[in-house]
């Protein structure tokens, strides 16, 4: 498992919005401004390795499956699927940071993952125990958005639509 920095704008993010907790954010909010690199690496699957696609046998997941293509098709900076994290990601994006990820390519990428929560380096994980799981679960999260976004689109719309608190607003867009 690799770990690097990577730009909000390569990773979609879930359709979440805004995100659940407010209070969470705030936390990570106050840490990013801090020193973002307390937060833990937040994991994503790179696009190249597959795309979150459903069975494609009835006509809905026909559908999904095609604007979920057409979408990456017209969107060749998107790198990355976010498999879990949204307020980290839009703590981090709020103070201009990249997003500290931990690449799963592997089965055995996903395990190393897993252990990391196991010893506490990691604060949790939502995901499955296989890529194919993963992707498959993403898929189905995604399958009733209207429209998919990376993470930067995500936040920025939560900048503009003002439903976060003012201050963080306020941050993102003086620094």
């Amino acid at each position: 498992m690799k770990v690097k920095e990577i730009k909000p704008s390569e990773i979609i993010t879930t359709k979440d919005f805004p995100v659940h907790n407010t209070h969470i954010l705030k936390i990570y909010f106050k840490i990013c401004q801090k020193d973002s690199q307390i937060l833990p690496a937040t994991p994503v699957i790179p696009l190249s390795t597959g795309l979150p696609l459903l069975n494609g046998k009835t006509v809905k997941e026909k559908e999904y499956n095609k604007r979920f293509k057409e979408f990456i098709k017209h969107n060749r900076k998107i790198k990355y699927l976010m498999c879990d994290g949204s307020h980290k990601t839009t703590a981090l994006t709020l103070t201009h940071h990249k997003i500290h990820a931990a690449i799963l390519k592997t089965d055995k990428d996903v395990s190393d993952f897993q252990k990391l929560v196991e010893v506490g380096e990691i604060l949790s994980f939502a995901g499955k125990n296989t890529i194919k799981e993963i992707l498959f679960e993403k898929a189905d999260h995604l399958k009733t958005a209207k429209f998919f976004e990376t993470v930067t689109d995500k936040t920025q719309r939560m900048v503009k639509e003002k439903v976060i608190p003012s201050y963080m607003i306020k941050y993102y867009t003086t620094k």
